[in-house]
């Protein structure tokens, strides 16, 4: 039967007066016969920090403390005691904790704050291997406490303890994940700038000499864990291979020749990520390798070192004969029109007679991806080129040509545009891409027209009426000709429009209809605002 009435916390208050011998015993007995379990609680906190006046009390308070986290059923009462063994500071605590951890399973809060405990007695190498375990973790409050922890040691420490780890057989690809993403996060919170380690030398030789050490068991668990889809362990794995540097760039070259298809893919990656020039034939090679995703993983490589010579090799791969097998991958296809793009963004003082001259083939595969490419890139010495690819039957050709043109938004194109749309041979859905090029031509231009430059204004009002003009007079025209030549007619139309698009209103398609009265309505409102 409980003795004692007074409170837990009016017995630190007086535990002078009481004796703080007398105080720990009727604690204690609170702890034990107490059915309340905030009061027991309160005991044990109360408990850690009256004993804290000598060490026979202590070690009295631990025999306590290490019984309650060993016997106790309620998960509140065995975090309270592993909290009080914190507290405690007694190296002894360190004992029954740990056991703690190895008990399977272990209930997260329980965990965490063994955990705490654990750190605040001690932090030394067996305790900080210890927390690197945790960072596998499944719990993520347990993964971020033990970071923090591990972040507190000076980065030698840091980076030389996870360097350590890696080389264990016995850890798990997820655990090596997690400890690349710390090595990659220490790192770049000490290095400002990864293309030059001039300050990490100065500052942490030590860590750069361990990197290089290290450099084969970095390169084979990175090349195996690597995944694309997991930004913080790319952007890691990136930190850490650029700062190694020259030390590392034949390694990874090297193992594009590889065999195992994991290895070889990452191998690619980190190639195209670190922007090594010097992987360019090797790359070029795996281009069309048996596995897809490698020859994906080179064609992205190349657009991101950005080398012009790989440029004819990407094209080749579109270089079909078999029209049938065309379009049998077109991923592929959209991956090298992205590279090629990108090689000549990286390279904009470049000649484009690579590109010119792959035109003149025999082939609309490539006609048209070329086409696709100039409209990308975007710049005015294209038009011409582009006009010519018009005359061209092969729809994809035409249609790529068409935006292509409407994506460099110049004027030039514009009579050509508005034959192909006049045309009743031409296909609808050419036609629609007729529109919508020529409104992102005038899109582009209409500044012109607001500052009044003459020349401009007439030209576009004069191909305006023409758009007018067809919009009203071609009844049989494909519904989604009309919705484009509506939309454009809004945006710019003026009093003319309003006519034409009253006949719209009445349009068999209901479509059409209800476009037309939005649009009839919006040229009102534009132009009551403009009077």
């Amino acid at each position: 039967m409980l003795k004692t009435k007074i409170h837990p916390r009016e017995i630190y208050q007086r535990c002078e007066e009481f004796g703080f011998k007398n105080s720990m015993q009727m604690l204690t007995e609170i702890i034990e016969a107490e059915k309340d379990k905030s009061k027991r609680k309160e005991a044990i906190k109360y408990l850690s920090l009256v004993s804290n006046n000598s060490t026979s009390l202590k070690d009295d308070c631990f025999k306590t403390l290490e019984t309650l986290l060993v016997t106790e059923d309620s998960i509140e009462i065995k975090c309270e005691a592993a909290k009080a063994l914190g507290r405690l500071e007694y190296e002894k605590g360190l004992k029954p904790l740990k056991w703690i951890l190895k008990q399977k399973p272990v209930n997260s809060q329980i965990k965490l704050s063994v955990l705490k405990a654990i750190q605040k007695i001690k932090f030394d190498e067996p305790e900080i291997k210890l927390f690197i375990n945790e960072l596998d973790c499944e719990f993520n409050s347990i993964k971020d406490f033990v970071t923090i922890q591990l972040l507190s040691l000076n980065p030698e420490e840091l980076i030389n303890v996870l360097l350590n780890a890696l080389k264990s057989k016995k850890i798990s690809n997820d655990h090596k994940i997690e400890l690349i993403k710390l090595i990659g996060y220490e790192l770049s919170s000490i290095n400002v700038s990864f293309e030059e380690v001039s300050y990490l030398k100065i500052k942490y030789p030590e860590i750069l000499n361990n990197l290089v050490q290290y450099k084969s068991i970095l390169l084979e668990v990175i090349t195996q864990i690597l995944k694309e889809e997991d930004s913080d362990l790319m952007d890691s794995a990136i930190i850490i291979l650029k700062i190694l540097g020259k030390e590392i760039e034949k390694d990874i070259t090297k193992l594009l020749l590889f065999d195992d298809f994991i290895v070889k893919k990452n191998a690619v990656i980190l190639c195209g990520k670190l922007k090594y020039e010097t992987a360019v034939d090797l790359l070029i090679t795996n281009l069309d390798n048996i596995y897809n995703e490698v020859s994906i993983a080179a064609i992205e490589a190349l657009g991101e070192i950005g080398d012009l010579t790989a440029v004819p090799e990407l094209l080749d791969v579109l270089d079909i004969e078999d029209i049938s097998f065309e379009y049998t991958d077109l991923d592929m296809k959209l991956y090298i029109l992205d590279a090629i793009k990108k090689i000549y963004l990286n390279n904009t003082d470049s000649s484009y007679d690579q590109l010119y001259s792959h035109l003149t083939r025999d082939n609309n595969t490539i006609r048209e991806s070329v086409a696709f490419i100039l409209g990308e890139i975007g710049n005015e010495e294209f038009v011409k080129p582009l006009v010519d690819l018009l005359q061209i039957r092969n729809l994809d050709v035409k249609k790529n040509s068409i935006i292509a043109l409407g994506k460099i938004g110049t004027l030039e194109p514009l009579n050509h545009l508005l034959k192909i749309l006049d045309d009743e041979e031409t296909y609808w859905l050419i036609k629609k891409v007729v529109v919508d090029a020529i409104y992102n031509i005038f899109q582009n231009n209409w500044y012109r027209v607001k500052e009044d430059h003459g020349k401009t204004k007439r030209l576009i009002n004069k191909n305006m009426a023409i758009l007018n003009d067809h919009l009203g007079s071609k009844e049989e025209e494909h519904f989604k000709v009309k919705l484009s030549l509506i939309k454009l007619l809004e945006t710019y139309g003026e009093k003319p429009s309003l006519n034409v698009l009253m006949k719209r209103v009445n349009d068999f398609h209901r479509t059409v209809r209800i476009h037309a009265s939005n649009a009839i309505k919006k040229i009102e409102e534009r132009l009551e605002l403009e009077n």
